[in-house]
């Protein structure tokens, strides 16, 4: 059995560890709570104090064109479906399929016989009638001569009068049915009515073709020259009545594949639609273009971009331009490189420049990136301007948005205890 004495100092002894424990643990957590605090004065200078890293642009005096684009579609001047106008066997086809071929090109032949015998019958048919007015006519003479002489009655020589005109009618009739047959007969050739490209043929030869069929046997169409047609909205037909009114040079259009490409084809609008699709609140423009290396091809989908003029002013990229509350704007980074918000009136646009009217100078400096950490007095670091790299400054670790790694005495604070 233990003595009383002893049992008081083991709890003594239990009784002081619980003390130093506890003191540790409370230092422990003023080390913490100072060292957050740093950490959160040091993350607020960062958000709030530090300089942001932008790319400026200075703005520039340049010459911008004015223009309008629209999606337009590829139309050839003319097409035309070849068919025959008689019936028969197609006995040879003299075209190659996507042949470029010239007006009066011979591309196929009917069986001509059936068409050459009535023909002939036709001409047989007017030399018959033709003897018999010559008959008629030497009898009408002589008829004429014995009236003088008192020898027949008017009655006769009307009667003879009568038969030369019937005659001669009936030669007439009989001339027209030779040129009936002699076209009937030159329909057996097929020709090209105009000068094209040639599409897919529809028949072989061997075959039984009909005047009444409407399939045809090939398509031409015209490439060279060749059409775009677009549709411009009503609201953008002030600026283009106003160049056509005023200038007597043609508009040039100029195009573009789907992605982008320059196709090379500089064209100009030739007509524009007597009224507003009520639909879609658009006009309907016609431009020509030459063609001539045949980069276009009929329902081909393009980019088109009309040519309207070319105005100087202050130019500045499209994307610097920023939209808010005060309209549209741009910060402006003054000399001790602080940005202000600068509203600006804006004139001719395209995707790549805009032209501001008012609002800024030539020269100025004008953030293009990083805009969406600024506002209002805010201190930036240029990283790059007009393309060239700037040197960085020394004095933000905010840019990097790190923090240098605290000396050890530099860490502790003075709540946390020695």
């Amino acid at each position: 059995m233990s003595e009383p004495g002893a049992i008081t100092k083991n709890r003594n002894k239990k009784w002081r560890w619980w003390v130093v424990f506890l003191l540790l643990a409370v230092g422990a957590y003023y080390w913490w709570a100072a060292d957050t605090d740093n950490t959160a004065s040091d993350t607020r200078a960062i958000g709030w104090n530090a300089k942001v890293p932008v790319r400026t642009v200075s703005v520039r005096q340049g010459d911008i064109e004015q223009s309008l684009t629209a999606i337009g579609t590829v139309i050839p001047l003319n097409t035309v479906a070849v068919r025959n106008q008689v019936d028969g066997e197609l006995v040879s086809v003299l075209f190659r399929d996507g042949q470029a071929v010239n007006a009066g090109d011979v591309l196929a032949l009917i069986d001509p016989r059936a068409y050459q015998v009535q023909r002939d019958q036709a001409q047989a048919q007017l030399l018959q009638t033709q003897a018999q007015l010559k008959g008629a006519q030497t009898e009408l003479q002589r008829h004429k001569v014995l009236f003088q002489q008192n020898s027949i009655s008017r009655q006769a020589l009307e009667i003879k009068e009568t038969a030369v005109q019937q005659l001669s009618a009936q030669v007439k009739a009989n001339q027209a049915e030779v040129a009936r047959t002699q076209l009937q007969l030159d329909h057996t050739r097929i020709t090209a009515p105009i000068s094209g490209r040639l599409g897919l043929r529809r028949l072989d030869q061997g075959n039984l073709i009909s005047a009444a069929s409407t399939d045809g046997l090939v398509t031409i169409s015209q490439l060279s020259p060749i059409a775009v047609e677009f549709s411009v909205p009503q609201t953008q037909l002030g600026l283009l009545s106003q160049r056509l009114r005023h200038s007597d040079s043609p508009i040039s259009v100029t195009l573009t594949d789907q992605l982008g490409k320059d196709l090379g084809a500089v064209g100009q609008i030739v007509a524009l639609d007597n009224q507003i699709n009520v639909a879609t609140s658009s006009l309907r423009i016609k431009a020509e273009f030459p063609n001539q290396d045949e980069v276009l091809f009929p329902n081909q989908f393009v980019n088109v971009r009309v040519l309207l003029g070319v105005e100087q002013g202050l130019l500045i990229p499209s994307y610097a331009v920023q939209r808010g509350a005060v309209g549209t704007f741009v910060y402006v980074v003054s000399d001790d490189n602080k940005v202000r918000v600068q509203p600006v009136t804006l004139g001719i646009s395209n995707s790549d420049t805009t032209q501001l009217i008012d609002g800024v100078q030539a020269g100025e400096r004008i953030v293009v990136d990083g805009v969406d950490r600024l506002r209002e007095g805010s201190t930036v670091e240029l990283v790059e301007h007009d393309g060239q790299a700037q040197e960085p400054s020394a004095a933000s670790e905010a840019t990097t948005g790190e923090r240098k790694p605290r000396s050890p005495g530099a860490a502790r604070s003075p709540r946390a205890g020695p």
